[in-house]
């Protein structure tokens, strides 16, 4: 089962690999102790919201801030522990349990991928997926960090990994009107935050009034086509 689970996620750990040595990197300028950087990649499953929170501290941005900013981002698990949370109504409690709470994005995808076509996929599958996926994530983090204390990387080089992620994952989305206006939504609302010196709020503040105008928006030219539809 594992050799099997190796093919299927072999390219997605070369990605954890590209993505994770800068993240540890990172990290490791924040003072972390290579243990203390595998330890948090072990555990805390969101590699943006690990990117996220060292940037943010580098910057001098506020704990509160920090701990905002990181919990809307990581809030999208509950959905997704939501929705793979059927395909799993045979499992027991303890299994259900260990398949959501070592759950990451991809791993997430491949296991309802394979859940809802029916393939030979449960509970054991999936968590086995989750735990080689966070193995490789630590490890990765951990090299990073270590290769970090001997090469000196630019802070500015390592973050944007995380930043370029982000685009590439906007640019591979439907090109639809909410998606355009909440990118829009939420890039100016970081601009004028940051204008009027809100600094320490200027990434949640952007998050919800980019989901909020967007959501505004698709309901105003929803309702209006229904109307024109009559």
């Amino acid at each position: 089962m594992v050799l099997r689970i190796f093919k299927i996620v072999w390219p997605v750990m070369l990605t954890y690999v590209a993505i994770g040595a800068p993240c540890g990197m990172i990290m490791g300028q924040t003072g972390m102790e290579p243990w203390m950087v595998f330890a948090l990649s072990s555990t805390f499953v969101t590699g943006s919201g690990q990117f996220m929170i060292c940037n943010l501290w580098l910057a001098g941005v506020p704990a509160a801030s920090i701990v905002a900013s990181v919990a809307a981002i990581s809030s999208r698990f509950a959905l997704y522990s939501a929705s793979i949370a059927p395909h799993l109504a045979g499992a027991s409690k303890r299994q259900t349990l260990a398949v959501a709470a070592t759950l990451t994005e991809e791993a997430y995808g491949i296991s309802l991928a394979k859940l809802v076509e029916g393939e030979d996929w449960g509970p054991r599958e999936s968590f086995v997926l989750n735990v080689i996926l966070i193995a490789t994530w630590g490890v990765s983090c951990t090299t990073g960090a270590i290769v970090g204390a001997v090469v000196d990387v630019p802070t500015a080089i390592a973050s944007f990994v995380c930043t370029s992620l982000f685009i590439c994952l906007l640019f591979s989305q439907r090109l639809s009107r909410g998606n355009v206006v909440a990118a829009v939504s939420g890039a100016v609302s970081v601009a004028v935050c940051k204008f009027l010196g809100l600094t320490n709020i200027a990434v949640p503040a952007s998050v919800v009034a980019g989901i909020a105008i967007a959501l505004a928006c698709d309901a105003v030219f929803d309702g209006r086509g229904a109307r024109d539809a009559r």
